[in-house]
């Protein structure tokens, strides 16, 4: 039985009589709590839904059922896990305290009379507390620091599998102290076993050096299974990192070559390798090659010694003279590659116009050299690692001839070394410079690995949501105001594509943007969903910057429908119910007849488990926008920002979705939408008409018309003004005309 139901089980009496009643002690404590512990870290409504979920499984609110359910809050909240006691003194506070018959409070201070003052959903309260409570403290977790760039990052898990590189070390370590056995086998057999025949001798000789093969395979299997294990796990932490990384990106920094991007987020991988490659061989393999050199020193003298060193010298020289080569050529492979990627994505995507164009001769040429720029830029890496490796075999090979040869010298005319000893030189010479074939495979992942830590440090530079936030806002948003001042965006560093002095949207307005294309309609409504953040000024929400609001918290808030609407890979439910928490096949259904989308879905074999393909180009441009609105329905958020809902449908369609926006958009709720179709006017009550140079006109949708064909018949006899003036002659000319 685990620790903490043994402490619940010393409770006499349940801590709620009703699983109602540990919903709202949890409500209180997720949402009301004053605790900085709590309320300095509010949940988003999924996170929130999502635990309350959970307690629908149970009919009765159990001891256990409680125990389990506030160990799921503190790990939401990222407190340490709860440590239950029957307990308590001064140094556990603040405590969270579990009281049979009246649930859960916060014990916050010890007071002079032996009661604790305590605050729970019904108030301040003070408590004689004895020991039919539950305590356990409230601490939060020591937070890492987060990392700023991908070398942190990579570093940091690395670190985490330090442990287990270190048993792989330890394990290529006695790898390469049972290869001297072979070596000492044949010195023995050759200086004590063949002179003697010593038969019972070699024997025992035998059975050792096959104890020591046996422990060395065992030990090479063990370290290709720690290895994996390691590579599992870094894998697993490096994907996760990058791709969540990545997810937060700001979508006005997002890159703009998917394809390059992609390959860019997938080249961890060479990293990892890398990492685990090299350590090993940098901490054991290369290090070890000295200590086969004193082996052989010791065995046979300095001079012996002295010639593979002067090979091992050689080879190392020759092994860096190749390395930046290798390593530019490594680079521009890794470059060539990436944007044959970039290229391959583009032209999937963009295949209807490549072949409706005839532009497939530009692509299928901008493919080959950039195929043949990969071909090249692989065979000069093979080129210079293969002759690298040849010049170290041959260096190899030079030694264990001057070896044998010096040995042979030294054992016909001396009695320092024995032939046993020669042999086992010869066989130690071996290890001394195999590590150096080794090398310029490592440059080669050095490379892959270097260009593919600075592709993803440059991910991690770009701004993310809640830049420079360290705990974004979750503020309660009832009636949302937007507030415009001054704000500026440009997506380079040309003119402003979005310039606003001063705008202001009251909660339950419903505004129509209009204006010519490129006046900066769809960009303006990415600022008000948070998704853009202005380059100048700043966007308020309830006088909050929105850019300090969390990402989930405004996607609860605000719905938001791009004009490219595009599915994910999956099934249409995933689709409908995307980054909702407790939505059933009948809601789904529910909101679906409201859009007409049903008609969709009874028309299709498997319903709602009809897979959707990536990108979801199996259904039609409108079908797209209904099944995004249905999914607002379900969302019911309490700002709608459409742009151009109704771009891709018929007019049957564009009147239905039209009547289910204006009577499923209730009074309370806001509404913007960027249109050119004079029918979607009917939702709103105020129009803003915008150029490139700002809002030049906003006012309630019956004045504007008025309003603007005013400013056309000014415009009109300006022009018109300016016509004659050009037109009429000067004075002087009129006067002579009349004399003559």
């Amino acid at each position: 039985m685990r620790p903490k139901e043994n402490e619940a089980n010393k409770i006499q009496g349940e801590f709620y009589n009703s699983i109602e009643a540990l919903k709202e002690d949890g409500a209180w404590l997720m949402q009301v709590c004053s605790l900085p512990h709590f309320s300095n870290f509010q949940l988003s409504k999924y996170e929130y839904d999502a635990l309350e979920k959970q307690l629908l499984t149970h009919s009765s609110a159990s001891n256990k059922v409680t125990v389990v359910y506030y160990e799921k809050i503190f790990d939401a909240f990222s407190l340490i896990k709860p440590k239950w006691t029957t307990s308590i003194n001064a140094e556990m506070l603040p405590s969270l305290a579990l009281i049979p018959g009246e649930g859960a409070c916060i014990v916050l201070e010890e007071l002079p009379n032996g009661q604790y003052k305590c605050d729970s959903r019904k108030g301040v309260r003070y408590h004689k507390l004895d020991g039919a409570v539950l305590y356990t403290p409230i601490r939060e977790k020591r937070k890492a620091k987060a990392s700023k760039s991908a070398y942190e990052m990579f570093r940091k898990v690395a670190l985490k599998e330090k442990p287990r590189i270190v048993h792989a070390a330890i394990a290529t370590f006695s790898i390469n102290f049972l290869a001297l056995g072979t070596s000492f086998f044949s010195m023995q057999v050759y200086d004590r076993v063949i002179p003697t025949h010593g038969m019972s001798t070699l024997m025992w000789l035998v059975v050792g050096v096959f104890i020591a093969i046996l422990l060395e395979m065992i030990l090479k299997v063990a370290r290709s299974v720690i290895l994996d294990h390691a590579s599992v796990k870094i894998d697993k932490s490096y994907s996760h990192n990058i791709f969540d990384r990545f997810l937060k990106i700001r979508l006005d920094a997002m890159p703009q070559s998917i394809g390059t991007l992609s390959a860019q987020l997938q080249s961890y991988a060479t990293i990892r390798s890398f990492v685990s490659t090299a350590a090993l061989y940098f901490i054991i393999d290369l290090p070890f090659t000295l200590f086969f050199l004193a082996i052989i020193m010791m065995i046979g003298g300095l001079y012996m010694g002295l010639v593979p060193m002067i090979f091992f010298l050689l080879s190392l020289l020759m092994a860096f003279f190749f390395k930046k080569k290798i390593e530019f050529l490594t680079m521009q492979s890794v470059a060539a590659s990436n944007k044959k990627l970039g290229l391959l994505v583009e032209a999937v995507e963009s295949v209807e116009t490549v072949k409706s164009s005839g532009h497939g001769y530009a692509v299928l040429n901008k493919w080959s050299a950039l195929s043949e720029d990969a071909i090249y830029d692989d065979i000069g890496i093979r080129h210079y690692s293969e002759l690298s490796g040849y010049i170290a075999a041959f260096f190899q090979q030079l030694s264990y001839v001057g070896l044998v040869a010096l040995g042979a010298y030294i054992v016909s005319t001396t009695d320092t070394l024995t032939m046993g000893g020669l042999i086992a030189i010869s066989i130690l010479s071996g290890r001394v410079l195999s590590p150096l074939a080794m090398l310029p495979n490592i440059f080669i992942q050095w490379g892959r690995a270097k260009i593919s830590l600075k592709d993803i440090d440059n991910i991690y530079a770009l701004p993310n949501d809640n830049e420079g936030i360290e705990r974004p806002l979750f503020p309660e948003i009832h009636a949302p105001v937007y507030t415009c001042n001054n704000v500026k965006f440009n997506y380079g560093e040309d003119m402003a594509t979005v310039a606003i002095s001063n705008l202001t949207i009251k909660p339950g307005e419903k505004i129509a943007i209009l204006g010519v294309i490129g006046s900066g309609k769809s960009t303006l409504l990415k600022l008000l969903a948070g998704l853009y953040a202005p380059t100048e000024g700043k966007i308020l929400l309830n006088n909050i910057d929105i850019q300090q609001i969390a990402r989930d918290k405004l996607s609860e808030t605000i719905g938001y429908l791009s004009q490219n609407t595009r599915l994910i890979s999956g099934t249409l439910r995933d689709n409908l119910v995307m980054g909702l928490v407790g939505v059933d096949d009948m809601q789904i259904m529910e909101a679906a007849k409201r859009t007409g989308l049903n008609m969709l879905i009874n028309s299709l074999p498997k319903g709602l488990d009809t897979i959707v393909p990536e990108g979801g180009n199996s259904v039609s441009g409108g079908q797209k926008q209904l099944i995004v609105i249905t999914r607002m329905l379900l969302t019911n958020p309490k700002i709608w920002l459409l742009d151009e809902p109704t771009a891709n449908m018929d007019d049957m369609t564009e009147k239905r979705i039209i009547h289910i926006l204006g009577s499923n958009i209730s009074k309370e709720q806001t509404l913007v939408v960027v249109t050119h179709k004079p029918a979607l006017l009917k939702l709103v009550d105020r129009i803003i008409i915008m150029t490139p140079q700002g809002i030049v006109m906003d006012g309630a949708r019956d004045e504007i018309p008025g309003r603007l064909a005013n400013a056309q018949q000014q415009a009109a006899a300006h022009s018109s003004a300016k016509t004659a003036t050009a037109n009429t002659p000067p004075a002087s000319n009129q006067q002579e005309k009349s004399n003559a």
